[in-house]
Parts: structure tokens; sequence; C-alpha cells
């Protein structure tokens, strides 16, 4: 992977991920369907933070190093990177479906909405992995989207929320590939086969 300049591009991106993929707070709030409670839950907080920082290290080491490095060798150019998204999908998608579960909700639909919300952010972290050269920005941008899940208590009032957090996840992963467009620019070549 090509490194990107210097430490503020990268950083620059894994700040526009945290901030697009927090905005469904602030918009939700503003729009009166959401009730935002600041650590809602202290304990849970204090114990997950934590162990939320070193799960994102080793599944983005994992994902984003390991297997996106496997998957680029052995499927045809493009294919690697939603593939790698795909498969980082999960583990945030377990996690916040046994830490934040919804109540009166089909689990069909909580299940369906949760994979989207991650695969969007996922594809964002892949993203910021191939620009920035290393998984360490997207872990410290996982581990803090996990910060504020873990210290944001939301109470959603109506169904406009949870499409503005898929909004906001989409934003996310956009924002990541417009700040780091010149370092994505041979990925992009690669796939489209200019290069």
């Amino acid at each position: 992977m090509p490194k990107a300049e210097g430490n503020a591009l990268p950083a620059a991106a894994a700040a526009a991920f945290i901030a697009g993929a927090s905005l469904h707070l602030p918009l939700g709030y503003l729009l009166r369907y959401a009730r935002l409670d600041l650590f809602p839950r202290p304990a849970l907080a204090l114990v997950a933070i934590p162990i939320a920082a070193v799960i994102a290290l080793g599944h983005e080491t994992w994902i984003r190093g390991r297997l996106y490095g496997a998957l680029r060798n052995a499927v045809t150019p493009g294919a690697a990177a939603p593939l790698a998204a795909l498969a980082g999908a999960f583990v945030p998608l377990a996690f916040r479906l046994l830490l934040f579960p919804v109540a009166g909700v089909p689990f069909p639909l909580v299940f369906g909405h949760g994979l989207l919300v991650e695969y969007a952010l996922s594809l964002g972290l892949t993203w910021l992995a191939l620009g920035a050269g290393s998984t360490q920005p997207g872990a410290a941008a996982l581990a803090a989207v996990w910060f504020v899940r873990l210290c944001v208590g939301v109470r959603f009032h109506g169904a406009p929320v949870p499409l503005l957090e898929l909004g906001a996840a989409c934003a996310a992963a956009l924002l990541v590939a417009w700040v780091l467009a010149e370092p994505l620019a041979p990925h992009r070549d690669r796939v489209l086969g200019a290069a």
C-alpha cells in the first residue's frame, strides 16, 4: 500500500470519518427525532471503552491488513475492498446487537439495518487503510466511533433516525474517499483499468 504523505492526511480522513459516522446524532436531536443522553450506562462505558479500543486495533489489523492483503492477490481488481469491508462488518454488528438491543422492532429489521450501517462504515475504514497505507488511523477511528456509541445514549422518537444513521455511515465512507482522493487514485485506476 502506498503511504500517504505525512500523518496529516490520514488523520484528517480519520477525523472526517468520525464526524460523518456521528452525524446522525446531532441531526436526529435537532430534528427532534432523537433524545441524547450522555453516559446512560456509565459502568458499561467504563468497562467497554478500553476493550473496544483493543478490539478495534486487532480487528483493523486482521481485516484491513491481513485479510485485505490475501484477498487483493486472490480476486479481481476492485473486489478485495468490498469483500474485506463485508467481512469487517460482522464483528461490529455482533457487538452492536449485543450491547444495544432495540425493543419492539423485529430482529430481521434490526439486523438488516445494522448490517447496512456497519458495512458502510467498514467500507470507509477499508478506504482509510488503503489511502493511509496503514491500519492504525482506521483503528483509532473505529475506537472513537465506539467511544461515541458507548458514551451517548440515543432514544429514537421516529423512524427517520435509523435512516439518518445509515446516511451518516455512507457519508463517513464518502468523506474518507474525498479526503484521500489523491492517495486512493492508484487503486481507483487499477480498478478502472487505467493503470
